[in-house]
C-alpha cells in the first residue's frame, strides 16, 4: 500500500495487514490517474481508530496508476459538426442520452438522424448477431487491429512499459469491481504505443463513404453534398480534453466528401493524453476493461519464467544446458513480446472507444415508414426471393434500391424470430409498459409450422387477436417500438425513432413522451426527430421536475423519470436563404416558461390572430359597419 495518516502512523486494518502511513491530502481531490476521485480528506471516515478498508484501497489505486500521480485528464463531450451536407448549410451538436431534432419539414432532421446512424454504424460496427447472448467488441479501432495491428511491432523496452503499467492496475484492482466513474491515464511511455494506430485509422475512410452512402441508398457521397456547395461536405468529430492548467488540441477525425473524392483524416496530438474509461456507467466498458487488466497475469507468468531461464543460463556458465535454457528465454520473451503486442492492441480499442464515444455504440433507427414495412414484410421478402431466382433481367431494368435504413430494419423484422425474448429483470419492463400506457392491449408474436412469425394485437379484457394490418394506425405505429424493446435493443445501446407522435393523440403524446425518459432511464440512448409541440412541452416538464427535491415530486406524473438538463439536447433546424439551407443550433430551456423554443408558439400566435380578425370581419358583415 502506498499511503500516510495524518501522524504518520502505519495503520492496521481488520483482516491483520499493516499498512504504510498515509500521506495528507488537500481538500479537495484532483482527478488523479486511474479513477476519479474528488472527495475531500474529511470523507476518511475513522471508525474506532482505524480506517475504512475500502478508503485504504482507494489511496492504494491513486497511488498506484500511472507516473508520478499526473491528473487524469478530462474529456469533454464528443462534438459532430457538419458543414454542407444535404439540407444542412452548418451543424454542431453532441449527443446527449436523449437527442431531439426539432423543426420545419424539409430542413434535413432526418438526414443528420442518418448520418449519425451511419457513423454508429462505421465507428461503433454493427448489431450482434441475435444468436448470440453476449456483446462483444466491434468497433472501429477492434476491425482496424484485428487487421492491421500485426504490422506494428513492438519492442522489447515498450513491452516491459506496458506491461508494467498493467501490473500496476492488476494489482490494485484485482477481485474488485471497477467504480462507475472509472479511468486511467494512459503513462507518456505507453502512448507512443497507441498514437500511430489510433491515426492510421484513417485509412479506412473508403470504409465510411461506402456506410455513409449504403445509409442513404445513394451510389456515393457526392450527392449528399449540398447544392452550390463550393467546397465540399465536410463531417467532423472532435473532443476537446481539458487538464488542470492546459487546454490541449482536441482529438479529431474529420471526413471530406468533394465530388467523387472523399477523405478521412485523423488528429491525435502527441500532448493530448490518452485515457481509458467508463462511459455513462456502461456495463460493456467496465467488462472490456476488466479483462483487459486481468489479461495481465498471463503476462505476468511468461516473464517470471523468462526470467528464471535467465537466471539458470547464467548459472550454468558455459554448458550445454546453459544454451538450452538461454534458447528458453529467447522463446519466453517473444511470447512476452507477443503478449504485450495482443494487450496493446486492446489498449487501443479501448483507448479509440474513449476517443470517439459515445458512437462506439450500436445503434437502431426506427424509420417513419415503419407501419408500413411492418405489415407489408412479407411481401416485400417474397418478391424479393421471386426476382432472385430469375436467369436474367431485361435490359435497361433496375431493380428499386432501399435505403440502408430500411433495410436495415426490414432485415430486423425478417429475422426477429432469431431473436430469445429476455427475461425481464431490474424493472427491465419498458416494452409492457408501453403495451399497457400506449396500446392498452398486447402485442403477440406467433409463430406458424414454417417458423414464419406473424404479429398481433390483443386489446385488453378481450381474448380475440387482430392482425396488426387491420388494428389501429396508433397500434401499428408503435409496435416496431414495443418489439425492439423488448427483445433487440439492450442498456447501453442507441435508438433513433423518428416522428413518435405519429397517430397519437396529443394526451397520449404527453403519455409516450414519459415513455421515452423511461427508456432513457433505464440506459438506452434515445434520439427523435419531432414536429410536436405536445413532446416538447412535455419534455420540458420532466427536465424542470428534476430541479425538485424528491420530497416535492410527490404526485406530480412523470417524476419517477424526470431527466436533468444535461441529459437532454434540443436542436432546432433553421432554415436560412444565404446560405440556402439550414443552420442547426441548440435551444435551451427557458427556466421562465419551461419550454424548449421552437418557434410553435408563433403558429399558435398566428392562428390565434387569424381567428381574432376572422370573428371581426364577421361581426362587421352583421352590422353593416366597416371601419375606415
Amino acid at each position: 500500500m502506498c499511503g500516510e495518516n495524518d501522524s504518520g502512523v502505519g495503520l492496521t486494518t481488520e483482516d491483520g495487514v499493516t499498512h504504510a502511513p498515509i500521506t495528507p491530502r488537500p481538500a479537495v481531490w484532483p482527478q488523479f490517474t486511474g479513477l476519479r476521485w474528488d472527495y475531500p480528506v474529511c470523507c476518511v471516515a475513522i471508525l474506532n481508530g482505524k480506517i475504512e478498508r475500502a478508503i485504504l484501497r482507494r489511496l492504494a489505486m491513486l497511488d498506484s496508476l500511472g507516473t508520478s500521480m499526473s491528473p487524469a485528464p478530462t474529456y469533454k463531450p464528443l462534438e459532430i459538426e457538419v458543414t454542407d451536407f444535404g439540407p444542412i448549410a452548418k451543424a454542431k451538436l453532441d449527443l446527449r442520452p436523449l437527442t431531439v431534432f426539432v423543426g420545419p419539414s424539409n430542413t434535413g432532421k432526418s438526414y443528420l438522424a442518418t448520418l449519425i446512424y451511419a457513423l454508429h454504424r462505421f465507428f461503433g460496427g454493427y448489431a450482434p448477431n441475435p444468436s448470440f447472448s453476449d456483446r462483444v467488441g466491434h468497433s472501429l479501432f477492434d476491425r482496424f487491429v484485428e487487421y492491421w495491428g500485426d504490422e506494428q511491432d513492438i519492442s522489447e523496452e515498450e513491452s516491459k512499459a506496458l506491461l508494467a503499467w498493467m501490473n500496476r492496475l492488476f494489482d490494485c484492482t484485482q477481485g474488485k469491481p471497477l467504480p462507475e466513474d472509472f479511468r486511467a491515464r494512459v503513462p507518456d511511455d505507453v502512448t507512443p504505443l497507441l498514437r500511430p494506430l489510433l491515426r492510421e485509422a484513417s485509412t479506412l475512410g473508403d470504409f465510411l463513404n461506402d456506410e455513409i452512402a449504403r445509409c442513404f441508398g445513394t451510389q456515393g457521397t457526392a450527392r449528399l453534398i449540398r447544392h452550390g456547395s463550393r467546397d465540399g461536405a465536410r463531417v467532423a468529430l472532435k473532443r476537446h480534453v481539458s487538464e488542470t492548467s492546459l487546454s490541449p488540441e482536441p482529438f479529431a477525425y474529420t471526413f471530406t466528401m468533394q465530388g467523387s473524392e472523399t477523405v478521412l483524416n485523423a488528429s491525435i496530438p502527441d500532448a493530448t493524453p490518452l485515457q481509458i474509461r467508463r462511459d455513462d456507467a456502461d456495463s460493456l466498458d467496465r467488462d472490456r476493461i476488466e479483462q483487459w487488466i486481468l489479461r495481465t497475469n498471463q503476462s505476468r507468468e511468461y516473464q517470471k519464467y523468462a526470467e528464471q531461464y535467465e537466471r539458470h543460463s547464467a548459472q550454468l556458465a558455459e554448458s550445454q544446458q546453459s544454451e538450452l535454457a538461454r534458447r528458453a528465454a529467447d522463446d519466453m520473451r517473444r511470447m512476452v513480446r507477443k503478449q504485450a503486442r495482443s494487450r496493446r492492441d486492446e489498449l487501443v480499442a479501448l483507448v479509440g472507444t474513449s476517443v470517439i464515444s459515445p458512437l462506439y455504440r450500436v445503434a437502431y433507427y426506427l424509420p417513419a415508414d415503419r407501419a408500413a414495412l411492418m405489415d407489408t414484410r412479407s411481401l416485400i421478402v417474397a418478391s424479393l426471393i421471386r426476382r432472385s431466382m430469375h436467369t436474367g433481367l431485361e435490359r435497361g431494368e433496375a431493380l428499386p434500391a432501399l435505403t440502408g435504413v430500411l433495410g436495415d430494419y426490414l432485415e430486423k423484422l425478417v429475422v426477429f424470430e432469431d431473436y430469445t425474448q429476455r427475461e425481464q429483470k431490474d424493472g427491465w419492463n419498458l416494452a409492457r409498459m408501453l403495451e399497457i400506457e400506449i396500446l392498452k392491449g398486447e402485442l403477440r408474436e406467433n409463430r406458424s409450422e414454417t417458423g414464419h412469425t406473424t404479429f398481433t394485437y390483443r386489446p385488453a379484457g378481450r381474448t380475440e387477436e387482430i392482425p396488426i394490418r387491420q388494428a389501429s394506425s396508433m397500434v401499428s405505429e408503435v409496435a416496431p417500438l414495443v418489439l425492439y424493446l423488448r427483445q433487440v435493443v439492450q442498456p447501453g445501446d442507441v435508438l433513433i425513432i423518428e416522428e413518435p407522435e405519429s397517430h397519437l393523440h396529443p394526451a397520449m403524446q404527453r403519455t409516450f413522451t414519459r415513455q421515452l425518459a423511461a427508456v432513457v432511464r433505464a440506459g438506452v440512448r434515445v434520439m427523435i426527430t419531432t414536429h410536436s409541440d405536445y413532446v416538447l412541452e412535455e419534455l420540458g416538464n420532466l427536465v424542470r421536475m428534476s430541479e425538485l427535491p424528491e420530497e416535492r415530486r410527490e404526485g406530480l406524473t412523470g417524476a419517477d423519470v424526470a431527466l436533468r438538463p444535461d441529459e437532454v439536447g434540443v436542436w432546432l433546424f433553421e432554415p436560412k436563404k444565404r446560405p440556402k439551407g439550414s443552420v442547426v443550433k441548440e435551444i435551451p430551456l427557458d427556466a421562465d416558461v419551461g419550454l424548449y423554443a421552437a418557434g410553435y408558439g408563433d403558429v399558435t400566435e398566428a392562428l390565434y390572430n387569424t381567428s381574432v380578425e376572422i370573428d371581426s370581419r364577421i361581426g362587421e358583415s352583421k352590422t353593416g359597419y366597416e371601419s375606415r
